[in-house]
């Protein structure tokens, strides 16, 4: 009679034991029906309340529920939930290029760019062949100008993917890689190629504006001295060939100020503009920029 007992109270607590199982198996079928039928609010629903469930189990969350989970969070656009559930899949090492993208976009939507960076970085890496990889590695190219990390951006530029050099965008964002860099050589060519592609690229204006400016007035500088050193005819005549080559550069980094100028009407540019005027000798248009400088 004891042992009749003993194998009842073993059976009770073995159905016991796997009431918690079968009721997450229902709780799954349901999220999947609801799933493959393309109800995903209801999924996403039937989802979240399978994860809470094999959290109150005290189970380790499967990591495609939480997978799933996070994508459907991620098509409607709910971030936080999104997130959450994305890194638990991650750290169950459920996550495929698919999520991966969804995640570093994202931790794109909530500003956290190291995290960003991460995951495109492990998109770009795991996943050369994805559907997505021209985006994740030009995204990642961005976020690494923007995180000022820019000699990973110049050794990055070289692999991307598609035709970056007639993208404006990606090339402005390139420009100030070379410039970060003191690539003046390179910086410059990109930067006419810019102005080829936009006559008002802002980058490039400012860039080129400055560079022709700062020749000019280094140029001027340099021969003053030299003349003033050595007041001869023959230095005259070298002094005025490069007046030549001066009157040039400033002429152009006028035309560039001036388009500067009219997009973003700043002191900055005012003094530029001011300074060339003085050195053309025109008072009325000097005194004008000069005012909008102050």
């Amino acid at each position: 009679m004891k042992t009749y007992w003993r194998i009842i109270l073993l059976i009770a607590i073995f159905v016991t034991s796997c009431s918690p199982l079968r009721h997450l198996d229902d709780l799954q079928r349901s999220a999947d029906a609801s799933y493959l039928e393309g109800d995903h609010a209801a999924a996403l629903t039937a989802y979240e309340e399978l994860i809470a469930s094999y959290r109150e189990a005290d189970i380790p969350v499967d990591g495609q529920v939480s997978r799933r989970a996070g994508l459907l969070a991620f098509e409607a656009e709910e971030t936080a939930r999104a997130i959450e559930y994305l890194e638990m899949a991650r750290l169950s090492d459920a996550l495929d290029a698919e999520a991966t993208r969804a995640l570093a976009i994202s931790y794109r939507e909530v500003d956290n760019l190291s995290r960003e960076i991460r995951m495109l970085e492990h998109y770009v890496a795991t996943y050369p062949g994805g559907d997505h990889f021209t985006e994740m590695q030009q995204r990642l190219f961005e976020t690494l100008v923007e995180s000022l990390n820019f000699q990973q951006a110049y050794e990055l530029w070289p692999e991307l993917e598609g035709e970056p050099r007639k993208d404006e965008g990606l090339s402005s964002r390139y420009l100030q890689v070379l410039i970060s860099l003191e690539q003046q050589a390179e910086a410059t060519a990109l930067a006419e190629d810019l102005l080829a592609m936009n006559r008002n690229n802002l980058p490039a204006l400012d860039f080129l504006a400055k560079r022709h400016f700062r020749q000019a007035d280094q140029l001027y500088r340099r021969e003053m001295q030299a003349y003033e050193a050595n007041r001869t005819h023959r230095q005259y005549a070298r002094l005025l060939e490069a007046l030549e080559v001066v009157n040039t550069d400033l002429r152009i980094a006028l035309d560039y100020f001036t388009r500067l100028y009219r997009q973003n009407p700043n002191s900055e540019y005012a003094s530029y503009l001011a300074n060339i005027y003085e050195r053309f000798q025109d008072e009325e248009n000097a005194r004008y920029y000069r005012r909008r400088a102050e």
